[in-house]
């Protein structure tokens, strides 16, 4: 019984090493600026996984450990722009007669020759500007403002007495009732070099709401002096995205008829027709066609197909437009084809292009983010699993999302060093079924022979006997 144990044993061995996944690394990033780390995959990356999903995608360790990862779609960066543009301002002394109030307008009424007309002046009363009396408040003229006003900006000589300041805004369109807009505080210290400004007030006002701001401040307000006030407007702008675009070059097809045919007995159609193949499967949200220097005006057909067995599927049809403007080169606007992962593509033209065009078709896609947890265990590697499980990017971003919910990470970027392993190990562009299962069933195959043999052998030794 001591052969057969040993020969089990063996066989057992054999087979799990067989069995036994393999884990190929595509990519390397050497270091980690942190827990939470993140970076970008190109559509390069589909070149070796063997569905469109990447469940077959790990990520590990130095030591082979697979961590924690999740795919996600790049987020929008939002940006803001800020604008600012001066307004004028006016100090009211104390006492100051509300006929006064009406000299900051900026319109006046003139009478010339019995003809009655209006003027804008832009003068500043230097009267107002008198700082010997005491300021009651500020007014600033925003009556030509056409635009709304987000915030005021406020600047001031800063002393001891008017470090901090607190300030009252209102708003009037007649500069005698003024209606409360809001209150806040300004902050401007300075200390061995260093300075806190906190000089912005909050109005929120919409385009021209009032046509005179009142600011009046209720600390701080001895010997203050204004030097500038502005008016900030602040846009949020999304930055567009990074858009991961390739070539795949053409070769003119066989058949140069059109795919569409009416019936069975229809009349082909010559055209001047390019095949294409891609050597990935990512999906692509958009085609164009790069046609050169070429000028070109005419209709475009575009087909694909999963493979060469099955028949042309239309995807586009309609016109291409490649003409230069000036001294630039401009094309139609890239076309939709929704998130198809189609190998095989086939564009036909007007024929009369056949022998004058060399296109090469362009796709584009959204590059993906891969997010994974760190474990100060670098270099880390992306690789590609041939034996992994089909819900494993499931699996590993439900896990993920245990680790990380609810808390507000700070995702460290990292780019990665192509490993550029042969793609013939894998499976998808290798053989149809992997090294490894061939292996297996030989090993299984084997193993099922071996002891189909010593159990022969056992029975004619008990015969023997």
């Amino acid at each position: 019984m001591q052969p057969i144990k040993k020969t089990c044993l063996i066989i057992s061995c054999l087979v799990s090493m067989a069995a036994s996944a393999e884990v190929i690394p595509v990519y390397q990033i050497n270091e980690a600026p942190g827990t939470y780390v993140q970076t970008t995959l190109t559509h390069d990356i589909y070149r070796y996984s063997a569905g469109t999903q990447l469940n077959d995608l790990v990520v590990t360790d130095q030591q082979g450990n697979k961590l924690p990862y999740r795919i996600t779609a790049p987020s929008t960066q939002v940006s803001e722009q800020s604008q600012l543009s001066n307004a004028r301002f006016f100090p009211v002394v104390v006492g100051l007669p509300p006929e006064a109030l009406i000299a900051l307008s900026s319109a006046s009424i003139r009478l010339d020759a019995n003809r009655i007309s209006v003027s804008v002046e832009k003068t500043d009363n230097e009267k107002l500007q008198d700082q010997s009396a005491p300021v009651d408040f500020y007014v600033v003229d925003v009556s030509d403002v056409k635009t709304r006003i987000d915030k005021l900006v406020v600047d001031w000589q800063a002393s001891d007495a008017n470090q901090y300041l607190e300030v009252q805004v209102s708003g009037t369109n007649d500069l005698s009732s003024w209606s409360s807009i809001t209150q806040t505080t300004l902050v401007q210290l300075q200390k061995e070099g260093q300075l806190l400004t906190r000089n912005k007030i909050a109005v929120n006002l919409g385009e021209r709401h009032y046509a005179y701001l009142r600011l009046k401040f209720t600390r701080g307000n001895e010997n203050l002096q204004l030097t500038k006030v502005q008016i900030e407007n602040t846009e949020k702008i999304a930055n567009a995205m990074v858009v991961d675009q390739w070539e795949v070059k053409g070769a003119l097809a066989k058949d140069q008829n059109s795919a569409i045919r009416a019936g069975n007995h229809a009349a082909t159609i010559p055209i001047a027709a390019w095949e294409f193949a891609r050597d990935d499967v990512a999906p692509v949200t958009n085609i164009s066609l790069n046609l050169g220097n070429t000028m070109y005006g005419d209709n475009i057909k575009v087909f694909s197909r999963n493979n060469q067995k099955q028949p042309w599927q239309l995807r586009h049809q309609g016109i291409w437009f490649n003409a230069q403007v000036g001294s630039d080169w401009q094309q139609s606007d890239a076309i939709n084809i929704y998130n198809t992962s189609d190998t095989y593509w086939r564009v036909e033209l007007n024929e009369l292009v056949r022998t004058t065009l060399n296109p090469t078709l362009v796709f584009h896609r959204q590059p993906q983010t891969l997010q994974f947890i760190a474990n100060n265990a670098a270099p880390y590697k992306i690789a590609i699993d041939d034996e992994a499980a089909p819900n494993n990017q499931h699996t590993s971003a439900q896990i993920f999302s245990q680790l990380v919910g609810g808390k507000e990470l700070q995702w460290g970027q990292v780019v990665f060093t192509e490993l550029k392993p042969s793609i013939d190990s894998f499976a998808r562009t290798g053989m149809q079924v992997s090294w490894k299962t061939i292996l297996f069933w030989g090993i299984l195959l084997l193993a099922v022979a071996v002891l189909v043999g010593v159990a022969v052998r056992l029975m004619g030794q008990m015969k023997n006997k």
